[in-house]
């Protein structure tokens, strides 16, 4: 009977995946006009302990394509060190420093919108290690004028340099097409990243402002679910992050991400089906659906190990096909989501260290707990953009 259930489950998971995966061939970018006019844009780049990369990103974030009296990138320094603050404030960014005794993005974004004027129309919230595309301010300002108010860039890896950011990039890239190019296609609201993202000032503004835990780009997006607005990807507006470049630093990425799944889960069940009898798809979809189900890497390692075991504890060759099949369909689902630019040699390369991936996946699981009440900070450094992604 448990072994039924569980293969339910796993039907489940599996066919949502799939879906997502095919209709995530049918996404097609808005094609919206060139605007006239410039919307006034902040970008808000919350920084902590990122003194090896934040006055190059600061200095790229300034030449963008776009009027210079149109757009600012505030800087919110916590934890920075005072030359790092000196630096900056020779540049023609706005720094706002922030001290707190547990930082947290969420608790940055709060203090400097409620110490920065309030003219501006569109936020975009960036990382301290993300550089945006030339023309990125001028495609965002575009969508808006067009009538689109919550836009999701395409985030796509910086570098590729090792195995672990080869495979990094690969599991964002298959989120790109799962849950924001599938979700799209089929009429859903696309999945934030947490950087990367558009938003009407004032409204982002606002709903932040109730906001105070390690996944804000979570319960920021089921907040503005809440309330009715949908979240639209476009595909080709590039920012540029920074890959994990070790299993160790995957490990520790994973133990928060997974922790606050759970969380969201939990804080939003009752309300994710209060909101579905209302007709609210989108918010049962996100806080529900997307949080019960396991990540990509942990379904498909779930369903390898259960093959495994059921080809010992069973004697039923039925049983034992079953498993394999619906893990083979899972595999194809991920597969087919993949962008043919990731089909090449050093791919095949890179999965020499599946199997470390797998066990530091397995302690990111058994250390998750707790983790999401703690900021778990990622090291970056000043990198070169991979020519993988850039326009040719």
């Amino acid at each position: 009977m448990f072994e039924l259930l569980l293969f339910i489950f796993f039907c489940f998971n599996t066919f949502y995946v799939l879906t997502l995966a095919v209709a995530g061939h049918f996404y097609t970018k808005k094609i919206v006009p060139h605007s006239s006019s410039f919307k006034r844009i902040a970008i808000l780049v919350p920084s902590y302990k990122e003194d090896r990369v934040i006055i190059h990103t600061t200095n790229e974030l300034l030449k963008l394509d776009y009027p210079r009296s149109r757009f600012d990138v505030i800087v919110i320094a916590d934890s920075l060190q005072q030359e790092t603050l000196d630096i900056l404030r020779t540049t023609e960014a706005i720094v706002v420093p922030v001290v707190f005794e547990k930082s947290r993005k969420s608790r940055s974004l709060n203090y400097a919108f409620n110490h920065i004027d309030e003219n501006y129309d569109i936020a975009i919230i960036a990382d301290a290690d993300n550089i945006l595309s030339i023309d990125f301010l001028k495609k965002i300002n575009d969508l808006f004028s067009a009538g689109f108010t919550i836009v999701q860039a395409q985030r796509v890896a910086k570098n590729l340099d090792t195995p672990m950011a080869m495979l990094d990039g690969v599991s964002e890239a298959i989120n790109n097409h799962l849950f924001r190019q599938g979700s799209n296609a089929l009429g859903l609201s696309s999945a934030l990243i947490g950087s990367g993202m558009a938003f009407p000032f004032k409204l982002v503004k606002e709903k932040i402002s109730k906001i105070d835990s390690v996944v804000e780009d979570r319960d920021l997006q089921l907040a503005l679910l809440e309330s009715g607005y949908s979240v639209t990807y476009q595909k080709g507006v590039l920012l540029f992050d920074e890959k994990v470049e070790s299993p160790e630093a995957y490990k520790n990425q994973r133990r928060r991400w997974i922790a606050g799944q759970y969380s969201v889960l939990k804080q939003n069940l009752i309300k994710g089906f209060r909101l579905l009898f209302k007709g609210n798809l989108n918010f049962f979809n996100s806080a529900i659906i997307q949080n019960i189900l396991p990540s990509r890497i942990i379904s498909l390692i779930s369903l390898a190990l259960i093959c495994c075991l059921v080809a010992v504890l069973f004697h039923d060759v039925n049983i034992t096909i079953r498993w394999c099949l619906l893990t083979l369909l899972y595999l194809l689902a991920l597969t087919i989501s993949i962008p043919r630019v990731f089909y090449t040699k050093k791919l095949l390369k890179s999965l020499i260290i599946a199997p470390v991936v797998i066990i530091k996946t397995i302690q990111s699981i058994i250390m998750s707990g707790g983790a999401g009440k703690t900021f778990i900070h990622t090291e970056h450094k000043q990198r070169e953009i991979d020519s993988t992604f850039l326009p040719k």
